[in-house]
This record gives structure tokens, C-alpha cells and sequence, in this order.
């Protein structure tokens, strides 16, 4: 009931700011007439279609948060908007530990959501278990136009890894007209650990007016550590530290041709670990890991953009390259802890390897077993110590265009990607007294590297038979070729892994995915839409120790998704109301499988899924300076067919027909109210509030796992006051006021029972910023 309770709260939040409009329209109306902008709310153009739109004309789920609505949130990563987003989810607070999830749509693999910056598909490395959608990128967003969510299936335009949708990052382009500049700066402290800030800078330069321009942006930001290692007697062990910067060039040597060039860096690293036992203290966030883990990542990133008008068409070619090295980091302590009198480690460790096919190793005696439990003892503490990395090179030549009197709009592209990536997958010794860890000292150590190739030929059109109406059909043949290659090359006897010639599996396939939609302009303010489109991820190959033929390689799977909505304005344009209800059934799902000793993770494919959904957002102006948000979400995301067949270890966590899908909330909202009011000298007051809720959800397919835990079902508010002057302002804010012990997700496994990962703890900050 709680959970009932808490979720019909969250979207009555954003019912009561919905239904509040009219007498606040009412109010608005007895008020001395404000200019003609002062209540209406603006249009906002994306190219969610590879073409220039509004949010209001563009007939698929989407969100824009612009640079407006960035700054008013304080926000500079994902973990600081995606709540305002109905339906997306952010797991994970690390920088390799991220995954994005829309309208319910995840399992491990090829990412389920696209991340683009730009014109730049960001993809993260497959690791020793080809679960690549695991880590994905967070830029700075400093100086960032807009973020655009696109929900649903997005495989015609956007090619795999949209099952769930995509997330465009846009950022600001040079401009060759006018010096400007921008400047800010932050300050923090965190409830029970340490300060914090972050500096930031922008500066725009012509080179050559109305030709050429420069655009530098630079920042670096320190977040406050707050978790205490009881253990090792550390405290804050969690400090976060990034920098970094881009440098953007903007040439238009004639009026129908603009080349944009970028280049980016930026490297984030994480002191420890963010896990956390609430054991230990509920509210205390404290941990008593042997290891202290730090992790990091330095993403560098180029992009080449041309755009051409024809009169035709524009045409535009976008060639990028990106390397990205991550160092991941855990606690293995108790995973080999958990192997320390394990019978067949043991006889293998006394032998030297694993007997011959057909036979086994003699059983250990006592002696030996005491023997061998000592050895695994001596080899912790331990981390699981993991540098990886990748290389990737897009490019994709597109053109789109209208005929007929703009009665048609067409697009058509090519697309090729090539992707190496690899990982080091080493067990490594910690010191018992500092945590510290020696990358040179390996109880074990497992290459793999995965080489993929993709290609791909798009098209789309919308035509309107009739004013109103608009048919839309849309197709995408895509190919992949994937070689994964592994070795062992220092064996781990304790979790049964074993020296052993180089091994490669390769996987390919290819196939079509395509979309329809209809829209119809029922008014100048209302539109009503339907669409069907298919979403599909690339399958691939494992390299894991031990594993059966049958289970080398996986295939790919694919999705369904039936949508309708409605995008609506009213009250003069002052109230803003889109809403949307699908249904999603996904087919041959990739999953993570476990192998017979339970020390890997394998991708295989199994069962059948179906998601309902309902998702609501809404803006209102009722009256002058006023504003106000809300958005709601249920997502109800159900096996139809058991994750189970004969190649399968079937295990306690292995999904049946009609369990619910773990690690998503059924029920979220988000709401926000702000207010602006005039001040002596041309300056502005401001206050806004921001409520973000979401329900519970759990750890596991299967309720009667041993490991299966309950997360979610919190609510938290973040307040912000302020100054503001034409160019500048200066303000004070607090996030999770009340200081919710919020537990984003709760694992358990052996020896390692409610580990969690939970948003920050209440946190104050000052921020002053400054354009010129």
C-alpha cells in the first residue's frame, strides 16, 4: 500500500499542477495586460528527425530541456535533469557505472537508449560480459543549447541501440557575429562529508566576420565526498574530481554551406567506490569494504559537421572519432571469500589446472583443503581491477528536402561505424591496512577485445494527402559484423578460470526495421498521432571461461512498439499538455545469463516481454513570472514467456511468465514550480522548487530469489533562491531538503548481502554566473 500510496502522490503532483490552470488562467485575466510574451510559452525547435521542428509539431514522445531550463535546475549532468523527463532512468552514480533506461526497456547488452552529443553516437566498451549499455557518457553540460529525449523506437533514423529511444545532447555553435563570453562558478557542502566546487568558462571569438569563429569552453568541478570506510578508518572515500573542455570551430565560407570541427576532452575520476551498506547506519553512509576502489574514465571526442543547401535538399556529411579508457574498480573480497573451501578449486589449485576432457582432479585431502583456504585467504583483500577502453569511427552522409509544394518531406542516409574495444580484466591485491590497491600483484588476469562493424542505408517520408493529415513510413537496412577474441593469461583457481590458448567467435546478421506514424492537426494547438515502429540491438559473441559451444554466440533481438498521443497547447498557449500511452513487445530478448560456478556473466538470448505504459508532461503559465511543471509516468513491464530454455543454467533468479522487469519503477512523477518577480534596477527575484518521485521497484526477476531486494519508493525536493540581472545571477540552493536516504538500487550476492548505491545527501550550495 505504501508503494500504491506514495506513487498516486507523485502523480497527483502533477495532476494538481495541471488542473490549477484554469483558475490561475482566470486570475491571469483580471491582470493588467503583460506584453505579448510575458504569459505565452515559447516554441522549441529540435531536429529529433534529422530535420529542423517543434516539440508541439513533431509526432513522436519528445522532450526538450533547454539551456534555460538547464541552468534554472543547476544542472551539469544527467543524474541533473533526467527526473523532469517522464519515463527515462539513470542507474548507477560512477563513471563507469551508468545505464540509461526509457519507458522500461532494459537488459544488459548493446545499449537500449542512444546517446548522441551532437552528431556523435556514443557507444561504451562491451567488457568481459558484452554489456556495453552498462556505461554510457556524461559530458559537462556547460554551455549546452538543449537536451532532446526521444521516447520510443528511433531504429529507422537512429539505428540500433534506440530500442527505448534516443538522447541528443546539442550543444551551442560558434557564432562569427559577436564577441560573448560566459562565466560561473559553484560552491557546495554536503550533509556528513566534504566541500565542493566547480568553475566554468566560455568565450566566442570571430576570426573572420560572418565567416569564421571560434568557440573555447573550459571547466573543472570537485563533488564532495560523503561515504566513510569504517574498516580502513577513511572517511569522504567518494570524492569526485573532472575537467575539461572543448574547443569548437564554425566556418560558412558562403551562405549555403556551414562547416562546423570540434574537439573534446574530458577526464572524471572517483576517488572509491559509491556502495554503501546500510547495515552499517542507515543514514550514515558508511561502508566496510576491504579495498578502497577508485574508478575513472577520459573520453577524448572530434567531430567534422557540413551542412549543405541545395535547392533541392541539404545535404549533411558528419564524420567522428572518439577514444574512451575507463579504469573500473570493485571490492572482490567477497566473491573470494566466498570460493575459500570451494572442493573443486581446491583439487584444481593442488593439480595445477583443470584435469583433462572426461576427468577430473582427485578430491583434496584435508591437509590440502586447509592448504589451499589459506591461499585464498592470502589473496585478500582483492579488487576486480579493470582498465578497458575504445576506439570508434562514424560517419554518416545524409539528405533531406520537401516537394511538392512541402506537401512530402523526405530524408535518406548511409551510415558506418567501426568500433574496437577491449578490456583487461585483472584480480588484483589490496593492502589489508590502507585499501590500497597494487595493479602489479595478480591473483588473476583475462583479456578480451571486441571488433564490430555496422552499416546501414535510411530513409524516411512524410506525406500530407489532406492539410491535416500526415502519413509517415520510414525503413532501415542494417548489417553488423562482430569478432569477439579472449585469453586467460594468469589463471584464477579460486573462481575457476584457467590458463589457455587464445580463443575468437564471430557473430554477424543483418535485417530491415521500419516505422509508421500518422498524425492529424485536429487545431492550430492540437494534435493527436499514432505511430508502430520496430527497434532492434546487434547480438554478438562471449568469451567467458568454461562456457559451452551453444552459448558462444547470441542473436540479435528486437522490439514493437505501439504508440498514441496527443500534443495540445491551451489558454491562450499558457498551458502546455503532450501525453502518450504504448504498449511494447519485445521478442528474443538478450539476457545475463550466470555460468555453473556463478563467478561470470554471460549475454544468451530467452523469453518474450510486453511493456505498458503511460507517460504525461505539462507547463503552465497562469499567471506573470509564474511557472509551473509536472510530469507522470507508469510503466507496467511484465515477462509473457519464461527466460529459460535447454542451454540455460536455470538458476533461483532465472525469470518466469509474468514476472515484472527488476531495476524499474512503476510509478514516477516530477513537478516544479518557479517565480519570477521584478526587483529595484532592472533585476529579477527568483525561487523555484523541484519534486521528483519514484516508486519501488526490486533487484531481481524472481521474488523467491535468496538475493532479491526491494529499492525505490522515495521522494526528494530541491529548493533554489536568486538574484538575476540582465547578463548575471548569483544564487543559493539546497537539494534533497529533507535529507531522503533515497536507495537508487539495493544488491545482494555472496558474502555481500544489501550493498546500495542512493542519491546525495542533502547538499547547500552558492552560484554566480556571468554572460558577456
Amino acid at each position: 500500500m505504501r508503494l500504491q500510496f506514495r506513487g498516486l502522490r507523485a502523480l497527483a503532483l502533477g495532476a494538481t499542477a495541471m488542473t490549477s490552470l484554469a483558475a490561475g488562467h482566470a486570475f491571469a485575466q483580471q491582470t493588467a495586460s503583460p506584453p505579448a510574451d510575458a504569459g505565452t510559452i515559447e516554441e522549441v525547435v529540435v531536429t529529433a528527425l534529422k530535420r529542423s521542428t517543434t516539440v508541439q509539431t513533431t509526432p513522436i514522445s519528445v522532450s526538450a530541456v533547454t539551456e534555460k531550463s538547464l541552468q534554472a535546475l543547476g544542472a551539469s549532468g544527467i543524474q541533473d535533469y533526467f527526473r523532469t523527463v517522464p519515463n527515462l532512468q539513470v542507474d548507477g552514480n560512477s563513471p563507469t557505472s551508468r545505464r540509461l533506461t526509457l519507458r522500461g526497456v532494459r537488459s544488459a547488452g548493446e545499449a537500449t537508449v542512444g546517446l548522441y552529443y551532437d552528431e556523435t553516437p556514443l557507444t561504451g566498451p562491451a567488457g568481459t560480459t558484452a554489456d556495453a549499455s552498462s556505461t554510457s557518457a556524461d559530458v559537462n553540460l556547460f554551455d549546452a543549447e538543449r537536451v532532446e529525449v526521444l521516447r520510443g523506437p528511433q531504429g529507422t533514423l537512429y539505428g540500433s541501440g534506440s530500442m527505448g529511444g534516443t538522447l541528443r545532447v546539442i550543444l551551442n555553435k560558434p557564432d562569427s557575429s559577436r564577441y560573448a563570453g560566459a562565466v560561473e562558478a559553484q560552491g557546495t557542502s554536503t550533509k556528513g562529508g566534504s566541500t565542493g566546487y566547480s568553475v566554468k568558462g566560455m568565450v566566442n571569438v570571430p576570426l573572420i566576420e560572418d565567416k569564421l569563429a571560434a568557440r573555447l569552453v573550459l571547466y573543472k568541478t570537485e563533488g564532495g565526498g560523503y561515504i566513510d570506510d569504517v574498516l580502513l578508518k577513511k572517511k569522504d572515500i567518494n570524492d569526485q574530481h573532472s575537467s575539461g573542455g572543448r574547443l569548437m570551430l564554425g566556418f560558412t565560407p558562403t551562405e549555403n554551406l556551414t562547416i562546423n570541427a570540434s574537439g573534446l576532452y574530458q577526464k572524471t575520476t572517483l576517488d572509491g567506490q559509491n556502495t554503501w551498506y546500510p547495515a552499517l547506519g542507515k543514514e550514515e553512509y558508511k561502508t566496510n569494504a576491504r579495498v578502497i576502489a577508485p574508478t575513472s574514465d577520459n573520453l577524448r571526442m572530434y567531430n567534422v559537421t557540413g551542412k549543405w543547401d541545395l535547392d533541392f535538399a541539404t545535404v549533411t556529411a558528419t564524420s567522428s572519432y572518439y577514444k574512451w579508457t575507463l579504469l573500473r574498480n570493485s571490492d572482490y573480497s567477497p566473491t573470494l571469500s566466498g570460493s575459500r573451501a570451494n572442493a573443486t578449486s581446491c583439487r584444481n589449485w593442488v593439480a595445477g589446472g583443470p584435469a583433462a576432457s572426461g576427468s577430473t582432479n582427485p578430491a583434496c585431502t584435508a591437509t590440502q583443503l586447509t592448504a589451499y583456504t589459506a591461499y585464498a585467504d592470502s589473496r585478500t583483500p582483492g579488487a576486480l581491477y579493470q582498465p578497458m577502453g575504445l576506439t570508434s569511427w562514424n560517419h554518416e552522409l545524409r539528405a533531406n528536402g520537401s516537394l511538392f509544394e512541402d506537401k512530402l518531406d523526405w530524408t535518406a542516409g548511409v551510415y558506418l561505424e567501426k568500433r574496437d574495444d577491449y578490456i583487461e580484466s585483472k584480480v588484483a591485491k589490496g593492502d589489508a591496512v590502507t585499501g590500497v590497491i597494487d595493479p602489479n600483484d595478480l591473483t588473476a588476469w583475462r583479456h578480451v577485445g571486441t571488433e564490430t562493424k555496422q552499416t546501414a542505408f535510411f530513409g524516411e517520408v512524410s506525406y500530407k494527402p489532406i492539410e491535416k493529415l500526415t502519413l509517415t513510413g520510414g525503413l532501415r537496412r542494417f548489417k553488423y559484423d562482430k569478432t569477439v577474441s579472449g585469453q586467460v593469461l594468469i589463471s584464477n583457481f579460486i573462481t575457476q578460470s584457467y590458463v589457455g590458448p587464445a580463443a575468437q567467435v564471430d557473430a554477424s546478421a543483418d535485417g530491415w526495421v521500419s516505422k509508421l506514424n500518422a498524425s492529424y492537426q485536429v487545431t492550430s494547438d492540437v494534435m493527436v498521432y499514432a505511430v508502430a515502429a520496430k527497434g532492434f540491438r546487434p547480438g554478438g559473441a562471449n568469451n567467458v571461461p568454461g562456457l559451452a559451444s551453444a552459448l558462444l554466440a547470441y542473436q540479435p533481438d528486437s522490439l514493437w512498439n505501439y504508440e498514441g498521443g496527443i500534443k495540445s497547447q491551451w489558454f491562450d498557449r499558457r498551458l502546455t499538455l503532450n501525453a502518450a500511452v504504448y504498449q511494447i513487445d519485445w521478442s528474443n530478448m538478450q539476457i545475463s545469463a550466470t555460468s555453473a560456478n556463478g563467478a561470470f556473466s554471460y549475454l544468451t538470448n530467452a523469453g518474450k516481454a510486453k511493456i505498458k505504459g503511460f507517460e504525461v508532461e505539462a507547463t503552465a503559465r497562469p499567471i506573470r513570472g509564474l511557472t509551473i511543471s509536472g510530469t507522470a509516468a507508469i510503466v507496467d513491464a511484465k515477462l509473457t514467456e519464461d527466460q529459460a530454455n535447454s542451454t540455460i543454467l536455470i538458476t533461483g533468479s532465472t525469470g518466469l511468465r509474468g514476472d515484472e522487469f527488476p531495476n524499474v519503477a512503476k510509478y514516477s512523477g516530477s513537478a516544479s514550480v518557479e517565480y519570477t518577480w521584478p526587483l529595484p534596477g532592472d533585476m529579477n527575484g527568483l525561487v523555484r522548487a523541484d519534486y521528483a518521485y519514484v516508486g519501488e521497484s526490486a533487484s531481481q526477476f524472481r521474488p523467491t530469489y535468496v538475493y532479491y531486494e526491494k529499492q525505490g519508493d522515495y521522494g526528494y525536493a530541491n529548493l533554489r533562491a536568486g538574484v538575476e540581472g540582465a547578463d548575471w545571477g548569483a544564487y543559493l540552493f539546497v537539494n534533497n531538503v529533507t535529507d531522503e536516504v533515497g536507495l537508487m538500487s539495493v544488491t545482494s550476492a555472496v558474502n555481500n548481502p544489501k550493498q546500495v548505491v542512493s542519491i546525495n545527501p542533502r547538499t547547500a550550495g552558492f552560484q554566480v554566473r556571468k554572460r558577456f
